[in-house]
């Protein structure tokens, strides 16, 4: 007889394992997780840069994160373990801009709607605060030239802002879950979605050799990169083209003695983005270039895992131009790793698909980390009509498949 649950949820990353923390916390008795990896956050997740910002081009987005800020902030409270992984880390979060960026004054009038303590640093700050960079470095395009003016960006402040372990965290959300009474199988991989009148009935699971059928009414996709196989499965592919890309990563490890501290900092005029690990002998680099976010992957298991070489090349001479304290080489080292993206405009789904029983949360488009721990509350009121830990004031209709596109970007702010 096939075993039966009240919901299955696919993919132990950190979507997976916050929908499996707030269904568990809003009732739903049996609940099954189930990851074609060998661990927590085996696939997107654990390549995930896990930082932690709030500005943003919507005001439901920009709220939804800094409520999911608040939840990193007193994480141990939120997750109730003993010993938390997650380990936030308020190194604040700034944004470098043109002087002539127009969407300044919109940014500053959306956080202080929102609640985000934000502020425009003046020379002096710059100076005081942030010692090792160049803000009146001259544009990169003008480098390559050979010449050029140098240029002071603006630059915008989030005091509140950080990063955190993105494994530990879908580990302590998931770890919160199994105290709740979650079953989490790894290594299995869904194979087939069963259906019976319009509505999901179970699915088939493969591990090793063997094959099982799991009987639920409700199947939460939480599969990343690999969601769009399963909606095939299921027979109700969305109208949202959602695809992987392959996304670059340079790690450079040093040994030179900052002045003071980095900031996870994105820099919209050179086009990069990086942040210290919590070590603060590592330093990790990514594009906030479109461009460098359209390379599509066919198979999400089978990629090109390392950074190409032209690539680490062109962010190490960007980050050097901008934090001229990095003289020495070091220790270079890189991987990839895959984002979801929606090419309507670069929002996730997080809805009930045209299969009832059958739920959508996938599409994140590369900022999903920092908003996984209000995520699940949705997914919880969209299953169960029902919160669990905790309430977002973001309308649950707002990452609807059915929605009008959403805003993506200010000058360059992606999302």
């Amino acid at each position: 007889m096939a075993a039966a649950y009240d919901g299955i949820i696919i993919g132990a990353g950190v979507m997976g394992a916050s929908s499996a923390l707030q269904l568990a916390a809003a009732g739903m008795k049996k609940l099954l997780v189930v990851e074609k990896g060998p661990g927590v956050g085996s696939g997107s997740t654990g390549r995930s840069t896990a930082i932690i910002r709030q500005t943003y081009s919507n005001y439901e987005v920009s709220l939804m994160a800094h409520e999911a800020l608040r939840l990193f902030q007193n994480w141990r409270d939120f997750v109730r373990l003993p010993q938390e992984r997650a380990h936030f880390n308020n190194c604040g979060v700034m944004f470098l801009f043109r002087n002539d960026e127009p969407s300044l004054p919109h940014i500053l009038a959306m956080h202080r709607r929102v609640g985000v303590r934000s502020s425009v640093l003046d020379a002096d700050d710059k100076a005081r605060m942030f010692p090792d960079l160049d803000f009146a470095a001259t544009p990169p395009e003008l480098v390559e030239a050979g010449g050029g003016e140098s240029h002071e960006v603006q630059a915008l402040y989030e005091h509140e802002g950080g990063f955190a372990d993105p494994v530990g965290t879908a580990e302590d959300m998931l770890d919160a879950a199994r105290a709740l009474g979650v079953e989490v199988r790894f290594r299995t991989r869904v194979t087939a979605i069963r259906q019976v009148g319009g509505r999901v009935r179970a699915v088939e699971l493969a591990r090793d050799a063997g094959r099982e059928e799991v009987h639920a009414p409700v199947v939460v996709n939480c599969a990343g990169p690999w969601a769009m196989r399963l909606n095939e499965l299921a027979g109700y592919p969305l109208a949202h083209r959602m695809v992987p890309v392959r996304v670059q990563i340079v790690c450079k490890h040093f040994s030179e003695r900052l002045k003071g501290p980095l900031p996870m900092m994105a820099d919209m005029v050179s086009g990069f983005y990086c942040r210290l690990e919590a070590s603060g002998t590592q330093l990790i680099l990514g594009s906030v270039k479109e461009e460098d976010e359209r390379e599509e992957v066919a198979d999400p298991d089978h990629y090109n895992e390392v950074a190409d070489a032209p690539f680490r090349e062109r962010l190490l001479a960007l980050l050097h131009n901008r934090v001229p304290t990095f003289k020495v080489r070091g220790r270079i080292t890189s991987y990839a790793g895959l984002y979801t993206i929606n090419k309507v405009d670069s929002h996730p789904i997080i809805d009930q698909s045209e299969l009832q029983g059958y739920f959508n949360v996938n599409g994140f488009s590369g900022h999903g980390f920092k908003l996984s721990p209000v995520v699940g509350m949705i997914v919880a009121q969209k299953v169960l009509g029902q919160w669990g830990r905790g309430s977002t004031a973001v309308p649950l209709d707002f990452f609807d498949k059915d929605r009008k596109p959403l805003a993506t970007h200010w000058g360059g702010v992606i999302a």
